[in-house]
């Protein structure tokens, strides 16, 4: 008996949890359709997301719905890509919101501006937002700002401002150090911005970004010694970047560069203020300082590599022959790499002008004819991948992979297809400009496929609805029973419209009840008048208004996309006309190189 009565008040219990969790009010966290564009958000899928909470508020357009659901649908619509409709959700929500969540919004607003390339928008909206930061949040303005103000070229105040956020909690990330460096540099404040990049190229890298983030913090750092005739402290620098990595090939360039530079005087170390008392080291066994050992330098095994027969220089001096031979290491590395990079290419140039500057002219011929093949083959590929560009293969080739993917803002290209217009553009591919249009492009082209499937869809459905309607004019009318209310009677013809006849009585009532009608008492009633074709709206005529609106907006969509193509050929094809323009100032220096070896030959002369 008690386990009978326990088990009911357990049931009881359980349908009254259950009858709880099945209200909830419209727009609210435990709205289902709410939960489900969360859902949605969480895997990225921005589109359905804000399409499913649109939903929600138009089946309610007069209600206020929660301050957390408008939240939702800025952010969905944000990431995706609309930021028209977004900034609109959160003007409205920043007075009714609390502090911390109104400036969250306004910093994301801002990110995005700034992302695009709306500089003086983005720089408008961190103003504004600025006296009603959280202190929490404060380090993020600090960083979007100053990176907003390098973009504009104003880097000494984006370094006051890093300076500020540098002097006290919470600290600074590493990407904030390396931006405050560069504006020092660039602010004519060197001493401090040497400093500072030192110390980013010292890091103790967590992750692939850190340790990228390290090598080009030690690759600007390099050429800033470079650039100023300090030969001597630019090659440990540009020996700490990894041997195999983005910044590799370059830094083997300028390695050799530096060894011919001048070796300049010791540098004095200029504090920025927040230095710890005890540096960490630097120790990585991948860099190219490791690789170009001292015993390397030393070691027969250069020409070998080069496939150089070895030689005496001579007719040098001591400290001379010994910078042209250290030079010769890192160039030797760096020519057996991708012969198409252009950093390589100037290795190959690079590497005759010592041999014949040493006198060894047959082997500096040898090289010349090397860095002259590769360039031909560099410029037969660069007018392949402007083919590619004008004919549109470029950004279809591009956007083929993660095509449904519904990322928005955040899509990032990860890699790239295996093409000679990809491969010129790595560098491109990087920057936010293209990026961002890259990112219109594949919106515009997704838009469209979802539309014209829904198209198809509709009309499915639309020749559902005829079917239907066909095959009920086509079936006989049944017989009608001919005990209730009006009675209908059908012509002999099955073709022709029915007759209806209404009964003159009523039959089958309840004349027991007190309220009942008498039953011989007349029928008065009249048929409603149909509503005609253009009033009714049904499924069939909604349908067929979705259908009207989708392509109108088909068009629209083609528009936006060509235009975004457009924008992205012109921004390759300058940058492919970049490298073009370099190729050929190479391709020539090392055809009149290679002329003056032959006419030195010819003369019989050194």
């Amino acid at each position: 008996m008690m386990r009978s009565l326990a088990f009911a008040l357990a049931l009881a219990f359980a349908a009254g949890t259950a009858a709880a969790a099945d209200v909830y009010t419209p727009g609210s966290d435990k709205d289902p359709r709410v939960r489900t564009a969360q859902f949605l958000a969480g895997n990225k899928r921005y589109l359905d997301a804000a399409a499913m909470l649109e939903q929600v508020q138009g089946d309610a357009p007069q209600s206020r719905l929660a301050p957390a659901f408008y939240r939702d649908l800025a952010d969905d619509t944000l990431y995706y890509g609309m930021p028209a409709r977004a900034e609109m959700i959160y003007r409205e929500q920043a007075a009714s919101s609390d502090r911390r969540t109104a400036a969250r919004a306004r910093l994301r607003l801002a990110d995005f501006y700034y992302t695009r390339g709306y500089f003086q928008k983005s720089t408008a909206e961190l103003t504004a937002v600025k006296p009603q930061i959280p202190s929490e949040l404060l380090v993020d303005w600090q960083d979007l700002m100053s990176r907003v103000l390098m973009a504009q070229g104003r880097y000494g105040e984006a370094a006051d401002i890093l300076l500020q956020a540098d002097s006290g909690p919470p600290a600074q990330t590493e990407f904030m150090h390396y931006n405050l460096g560069v504006a020092l540099i660039k602010d004519g404040r060197v001493g401090q911005g040497v400093n500072m990049l030192d110390r980013v190229g010292r890091l103790t890298p967590v992750d692939s970004e850190t340790l990228a983030l390290r090598d080009k913090a030690n690759l600007a750092l390099g050429y800033q010694f470079l650039s100023t005739d300090q030969g001597g402290t630019a090659v440990p620098i540009l020996g700490r970047v990894r041997s195999e990595g983005p910044y590799s090939t370059r830094a083997l360039l300028w390695m050799g560069w530096a060894y011919l530079a001048p070796r300049g005087s010791r540098q004095k170390k200029v504090e920025v203020g927040d230095e710890s008392a005890e540096p960490g080291a630097f120790n990585s066994f991948a860099t190219i300082g490791v690789l170009l050992r001292p015993g390397y330098i030393d070691s027969d095994s250069i020409y070998r590599r080069a496939k150089l027969a070895p030689f005496h220089l001579s007719g040098q001096a001591a400290n001379e022959e010994a910078q042209l031979k250290q030079a010769l290491v890192p160039w030797v590395e760096l020519v057996n790499r991708d012969p198409m990079d252009p950093a390589v290419q100037q290795g190959l140039s690079d590497i005759p002008y010592i041999l014949d500057k040493l006198g060894a002219h047959i082997q500096a011929q040898q090289f010349y004819e090397r860095a002259i093949a590769a360039m031909e083959e560099t410029r037969d590929r660069l007018d392949q991948a402007e083919r590619h560009v004008m004919s549109g293969r470029m950004v279809t080739t591009i956007v083929r992979r993660d095509v449904d993917a519904q990322d928005g803002w955040g899509w990032k290209l990860k890699d790239l297809p295996d093409a000679a217009e990809t491969f010129y553009l790595q560098q491109l591919l990087a920057e936010n400009n293209f990026q961002e249009a890259l990112k219109n492009f594949r919106n515009a082209r997704q838009l469209q496929r979802n539309l014209a499937n829904w198209k198809g869809r509709l009309g499915e459905l639309q020749q559902s609805y005829r079917n239907r309607s066909t095959q009920g004019a086509a079936a006989p009318a049944p017989t009608p029973a001919a005990s209730y209310g009006p009675a209908f009677s059908a012509t002999e013809d099955p073709v022709a419209a029915p007759t209806l006849q209404m009964a003159n009585r009523l039959s089958g009532s309840d004349s027991s009840a007190p309220d009942a009608p008498q039953p011989d008492a007349p029928v008065a009633l009249q048929l409603a008048t149909s509503p005609s074709a253009d009033r009714f709206v049904g499924p069939y005529e909604r349908m067929d208004t979705l259908r009207k609106r989708i392509d109108a907006l088909l068009p629209q969509l083609a528009a936006a996309e060509a235009a975004e193509s457009k924008l992205l050929q012109d921004v390759a094809m300058t940058d492919l006309e970049r490298q073009r323009v370099l190729n050929e100032k190479l391709l020539t220096e090392a055809r009149f190189a290679l002329a003056r070896v032959y006419d030195r030959q010819l003369k019989g002369g050194n």
